[in-house]
């Protein structure tokens, strides 16, 4: 089975590695994290990303401009913006976006 890559980008780097675990405990994903907007093309050429998983410290614009960029890579690319709200959330959150459940 093909795993679903997932890119996580946010400001705080705690927050993002977080994330990063949380999402690779499935089976079916595989996760990066990164706070450097500047690291994003090079982890987009060594994966097709599947998921963006935006985190908190961002700004509109930085979000959308990595949105924008993500879809030009991949236009089936999945969005969740996620900005708290435990495990759980986060869980419903990759399983809406998906379609399929996790676990």
């Amino acid at each position: 089975m093909k795993k679903i890559h997932v890119l996580v980008v946010g400001k705080n780097e705690a927050i993002v590695e977080l994330l990063t675990r949380l999402v690779n405990k499935y089976p079916e994903l595989m996760a990066q994290g990164t706070c450097l907007l500047e690291e994003i093309p090079s982890l987009c050429h060594s994966n097709t990303i599947d998921v963006l998983l935006l985190s908190s410290g961002l700004s509109l614009d930085q979000e959308n401009q990595i949105s924008n960029t993500m879809t030009q890579l991949n236009p089936n690319l999945k969005t969740i913006e996620h900005f708290g709200g435990g495990s759980g959330l986060l869980l419903s959150e990759l399983n809406q976006a998906l379609g399929i459940p996790l676990g």
